[in-house]
Formats: structure tokens, sequence, C-alpha cells
């Protein structure tokens, strides 16, 4: 079951306790670890034998609780045929098994090449019926800008870039540090971190985790749309990178 918000489509900042579980802890939190959950038939065997899915934890304790859960639905298949290039649809539950925000990205190659008519582009929605914008890729030479755009609007709220041009090849002698900005103000308000040089089950995908830290307080509207990014980053760059049959 969905949850409901006003007719505004707009969670209010100021009032979390009409957010519902999941998405109030998040609102609360400074910073979160992505995690997804690898399976070894992937790492050794070649093979895809589930759709991808996702794990968000807090950092703030000394355990590391799971507020959220993120899967991935599609056909049979998919995803050992098509590979990273595949359209997604993401599902975020919380704790309660309760849909409370949907991730899509369309068919698309990774950078805009093969036979996508562009950049790829997700689009985020919360409640998972109501559309609060799309993150896109502008066609750049090297270092992919993105930017996040409130839904029926021109003008993004949130602009991310990297700090390497292709980042399935240089975490191989630096880790990855993804900065989003606030155009309005060009502050930085959040960051997406993959310590991929400094740990060497992230080079060779035993694992695969980012540290998404929240440098401002930023409404669950964006926090949503910054944790959209992160996903868009990891299945554009990291989908099938240095498993041990590549």
């Amino acid at each position: 079951m969905a949850y409901t918000v006003p007719e505004t489509h707009q969670p209010c900042k100021g009032d979390r306790k009409e957010l519902p579980n999941g998405l109030r802890e998040l609102s609360t939190l400074s910073e979160v670890l992505v995690s997804r959950n690898v399976n070894v038939c992937e790492v050794f065997l070649c093979c895809t034998p589930r759709q991808a899915s996702f794990s968000i934890y807090t950092t703030d304790t000394d355990s590391q609780d799971e507020i959220l859960s993120i899967k991935e639905s599609g056909m049979c298949l998919f995803r050992e045929c098509i590979g990273a290039a595949r359209n997604l649809n993401l599902r975020m539950n919380n704790c309660d098994d309760e849909n409370v925000a949907t991730f899509y990205r369309t068919m698309t190659c990774s950078r805009g090449c093969c036979f996508s008519p562009g950049p790829p582009s997700m689009a985020v929605n919360s409640p998972p019926h109501i559309r609060l914008g799309t993150i896109e890729e502008r066609v750049t030479c090297c270092n992919p800008i993105f930017d996040v755009l409130p839904h029926k609007e021109n003008e993004p709220t949130l602009t991310y870039t990297t700090n390497c041009c292709y980042m399935k090849t240089c975490n191989w002698c630096t880790d990855i540090e993804i900065q989003v900005y606030d155009p309005a103000t060009d502050n930085c308000v959040a960051k997406i971190i993959k310590n991929s040089k400094s740990d060497s089950a992230e080079l060779f995908n035993l694992k695969n985790d980012f540290l998404v830290e929240f440098l401002t307080d930023l409404d669950i509207i964006k926090k949503l749309m910054v944790l959209g990014a992160c996903l868009l980053v990891d299945f554009n760059n990291f989908e099938h990178d240095r498993r041990f049959c590549c």
C-alpha cells in the first residue's frame, strides 16, 4: 500500500511525522550506506540469477540498521541477456514492506552510445504514482555531469559531477567522489563516495557500496533524488564491472 501526500504532492520538510517508516528515518539522517546485494554466482560463475537489489543502512550507530530496501522488477532473464543496458524499474520498500518510492530508467547504453537516443536519465516517483523529477546526463566529452530536474521544470535544483572521466577505469587508482551542488548557491550539499582504491573487495566487485553524505539539511525529496543519482551512477558504471568472468 502506498502512502498519500497533500495535493501539492510535496512531502513537507518540516512535518516529518507524516512520512512513512523508512522515509521518516531518512529525513533525519546526515549519511546512509547504499549497498548492492552481490550474489556469489555473479562474481564467480558469470551468471546473474536474480534481479538487482540494494539495502540502505544507517551509519551513525555501532550496528548498521537497514531502513529501506530497493529491488528491481522486470522480465525473467532480462538482466542476463541485456545487462546494464536494460531498462530499470526499481521499487523502494520500507521495513513494513510498504512501497514508498520507485525509480525508472529507460533502456540505454551507459554513456549514450549504441542504440540509445541519448545519455541515460532516471525518473523518481514518490509516492510510486507521483513524479518528483528526473536525473538527466548532459552530453559531455569527459567528466559526466548530471542535472536533477523537478517534474515539468527545466531548471535543475541539483547538479552533480565526478572527479574522473570514466569511473569504471579510474577507480583502480583513486576513490570515487561525486559532489552534488545546489546551482542556486553553488554550494556542495551532498557527496556520493565509493572507496574502491582502499578496499580490494570493491575492486573485484565482491561488494558494491556507496556512502551518501548529506552535508546540509536537505528535504526528503532532494534526498530521494540524491539516492536516485547514486543508483544511476552504479548501473551506468559498475553493473558488470571487474567480475572474474569479465
